[in-house]
């Protein structure tokens, strides 16, 4: 649908709404995060296919043998803890995951036995969402600026920084 005949359609449905509901309904639109879905726009998409490659060419954990700063906060923690790459994986995927039976959610508290306690989950990393949030409303104007990232870990910063270029170029 073009933008005239999805603008026509909208005028006709909220010319459905009662008049005392349109204020409520229009302030909906504007500031509830259930419309998010629906309003994807390419720069998420683009960061959300980085996270898909990335995916494919790392271990689940997303931890590589390298990263031994990050192994060792993971053995200092009070209880078994995994670590999800919240670039790499949204909280759904997490639950899918964890249906598939790809991740658990639990340790067993004695070997061998039922008895078990959900894990912890930690994550080293910004996701989409957060370096969405970052770049369009709590930063200044970067263009034109350096960006050194120490520690990016996959580059996930880079890649929001990247984005929020884009958009300013635009």
């Amino acid at each position: 649908m073009n933008f005239g005949d999805a603008r026509m359609k909208l005028r006709e449905l909220l010319s459905t709404v009662k008049p005392p509901e349109l204020p409520k309904l229009l302030d909906w639109m504007r500031n509830s995060d259930e419309l998010d879905e629906l309003l994807v726009d390419n720069n998420k998409v683009f960061l959300q296919s980085i996270a898909e490659d990335l995916r494919a060419r790392l271990p689940i954990d997303a931890m590589l043998p390298s990263e031994t700063a990050a192994q060792h906060k993971m053995q200092l923690q009070e209880k078994p803890t995994v670590h999800v790459d919240s670039f790499l994986y949204s909280d759904e995927q997490v639950d899918s995951l964890c249906e598939e039976g790809a991740m658990s959610r639990n340790y067993c508290l004695s070997c061998g036995s039922f008895r078990t306690a959900p894990l912890d989950f930690i994550s080293h990393s910004f996701s989409v969402s957060e370096l969405q949030f970052l770049f369009q409303n709590v930063l200044p104007d970067i263009s034109g600026l350096t960006v050194v990232d120490v520690g990016s870990r996959l580059g996930a910063v880079l890649y929001g920084v990247r984005v929020c270029l884009a958009i300013m170029e635009t």
